[in-house]
This record gives structure tokens, C-alpha cells and sequence, in this order.
């Protein structure tokens, strides 16, 4: 706040905290939201390194095509060290199939899992099934809610007992 200025306005007597708040609902959303909105004025900029901002950023055409993180290292790294489960996801998909480095990759990707994002559900699922931790797997496939059709769930376990 410029104290120059013979008034302010009404976003900049919004307090700080407040401010986090209303950006970190627009990140969980869409990510392209976010951008604008941290670079539209200098107090909603200031929230972006805010713990609930990156928690929740919403890093949704990076799940889809992971490899292209690398033009957001930055803020990967930062949601990474707020247990974002895009960011865990993400870093998993790339440690465990592009690097080759299935443990790590494993240990993200279960990360997000626990954090809720579904494509990590499911992936952690599968990735424990190929690897014969069937329950475990069962477990996370369960999360999934597949089993209200019972006709598709019966079909997967057949197909996957038969493997």
C-alpha cells in the first residue's frame, strides 16, 4: 500500500490472509486464473507464495502432459514442498517412466494418491497391481467407487486374477 495515496482501495484494505485465501479457491480451479490473478495487482501478487495458494494450485494440462513441466520448475519445486498432489503426481509419472527411477516415481505418485487426485489413485492402483500387491491395490482401486457397478468391477478382477 502506497501511503501517498489519499485513498485506497478496497482490495488493498483487504487484509493479507484474507487476500491467500481468495487466491488459493482461484489456483484450485484453473491454473491460467491464477497467473492473471497474481499478475493483475501487487497485493493479490504477494499471496502467491502463500502456503494454501500452493497446496491446492490446480495443475491440471501439466497432469495431462507431464513431460512439459520443465518450463515450471519454480513452482513445481514450491508446490512440491507444500504437498501439492498435482505437483507429487507429476514428478511421479516423470521419475517413474522417463527416468526410470520406478521407487521414487512410486513414492510421488502414492503421495498424490493420499492426497486425493484421482489420475494418481488410479495409476498408484495399477502400478501396485502389476507389481502383485493385490490388496493394496484393491484398496486404491476401491477409492475409485468402481464397485457401484458391479458388473465392470467383477469383469476388472477377473481380468486381472486371470493375469
Amino acid at each position: 500500500m502506497d501511503p501517498n495515496k489519499a485513498e485506497i482501495s478496497r482490495l488493498e484494505a483487504l487484509p493479507q490472509d484474507l487476500l491467500g485465501e481468495i487466491v488459493a479457491k482461484i489456483g484450485a480451479k484453473f491454473a491460467e486464473d491464477y497467473h492473471n490473478c497474481i499478475l493483475s495487482c501487487k497485493e493479490l501478487g504477494a499471496s502467491a507464495n502463500d502456503e494454501r495458494v500452493l497446496k491446492t494450485l490446480n495443475f491440471a494440462p501439466l497432469v495431462k502432459k507431464p513431460l512439459s513441466c520443465h518450463k515450471h520448475l519454480l513452482i513445481m519445486k514450491k508446490c512440491l514442498a507444500n504437498n501439492n498432489p498435482d505437483a507429487h503426481y507429476i514428478k511421479g509419472i516423470i521419475w517413474y517412466f522417463n527416468l526410470d527411477h520406478c521407487d521414487v516415481g512410486l513414492h510421488h505418485i502414492g503421495i498424490a494418491a493420499n492426497g486425493g487426485q484421482k489420475e494418481a489413485i488410479y495409476m498408484y492402483a495399477m502400478l501396485l497391481l502389476c507389481r502383485r500387491r493385490t490388496e493394496e491395490g484393491k484398496t486404491y482401486m476401491s477409492q475409485l467407487e468402481w464397485a457401484k457397478d458391479t458388473t465392470m468391477a467383477e469383469t476388472c478382477w477377473k481380468q486381472i486374477k486371470t493375469s
